[in-house]
């Protein structure tokens, strides 16, 4: 497999379970591995991570990281700061992490000693795609990761060298299904959708994902197993890794799965695999044409 076409994903260290490092492991050879250090996940639960156990678990690591982030400490820049000059002194190179609300020349600091910055503080905020705005004036053509940020008409006019996102499969939850058409259109689809006959684009669709629309109208293909045994579990993930791949090609970012579970990678590979086999540029709807 080639570098292009590995899968990107992230993993937040709350979620590095044992299980979930044998997945990363054997998929080592089709991912390209990013490390979050989970501090906005782990301040939410009310569980701060100490920086030591997170320095040793990234020693410890039976799979190396393509990159790691820097143990940020939510709401405390200053305490942000402390964290990266201490793993620099241990020999890490985090890619550090300047959050919303910071003085902006934290940003060109972190740049001295990294070539990449993560932006944080995008995630459930107000105001946030004004922020990227605003922050990307700052960073110019330096590379750039947006943390849990990823739409689409952002991607393709700022081109960052990575984002990421943990929606791709969240729909999943609730029995619906983000279909992605090709050329930018997604649209969202519902079992009582197939109750009388969906649009044809949607049909069509479905067929060229290889699956049977007449198997939407059964209840039982809307839920969720976690092992792509219904139909809406194999179309959300060839779904998701088909969108991701028109908007990677045609942007040149790096866009990552953010993974809360160990299935969702070999659920990812499933997608991927089907996604390979079939030339992105012939998948368009009528209607997206």
């Amino acid at each position: 497999m080639t570098e292009a076409e590995r899968l990107n994903v992230l993993v937040a260290y709350p979620y590095a379970t044992p299980p979930m490092l044998r997945q990363l492991a054997e998929h080592k050879d089709s991912v390209r591995f990013v490390l979050d250090s989970g501090a906005f996940t782990a301040w939410k639960a009310g569980k701060p991570i100490e920086l030591d156990d997170y320095c040793r678990f990234l020693e410890g690591l039976p799979v190396t990281p393509w990159r790691y982030f820097l143990l940020d400490v939510i709401g405390d820049p200053h305490a942000t700061m402390r964290n990266y000059e201490t793993m620099l002194k241990r020999g890490f190179k985090p890619v550090p992490i300047f959050t919303r609300g910071e003085d902006p020349s934290v940003l060109d600091d972190y740049y001295k000693t990294s070539d990449v910055v993560g932006i944080g503080g995008l995630v459930g905020t107000r105001r946030n795609r004004g922020f990227v705005n605003g922050i990307m004036k700052r960073v110019g053509d330096r590379k750039v990761h947006w943390l849990g940020f990823t739409v689409p008409e952002f991607v393709l006019h700022y081109r960052p060298y990575m984002c990421d996102s943990s929606s791709f499969d969240s729909p999943l939850r609730f029995g619906i299904l983000n279909l992605y058409l090709g050329r930018g259109k997604q649209v969202v689809v519902r079992s009582k959708d197939f109750i009388t006959r969906p649009s044809q684009d949607v049909i069509d669709a479905v067929r060229r994902y290889g699956e049977d629309p007449g198997k939407l109208a059964l209840k039982a293909e809307w839920v969720n197993s976690g092992k792509n045994r219904t139909t809406l579990e194999r179309l959300t993930y060839k779904s998701a890794v088909m969108m991701n791949r028109e908007l990677e090609s045609k942007s040149g970012s790096k866009i990552f799965f953010a993974c809360t579970a160990e299935w969702k990678v070999p659920s990812l590979h499933f997608g991927l695999d089907f996604v390979r086999t079939m030339k992105p540029s012939l998948f368009v709807s009528k209607q997206a044409a």
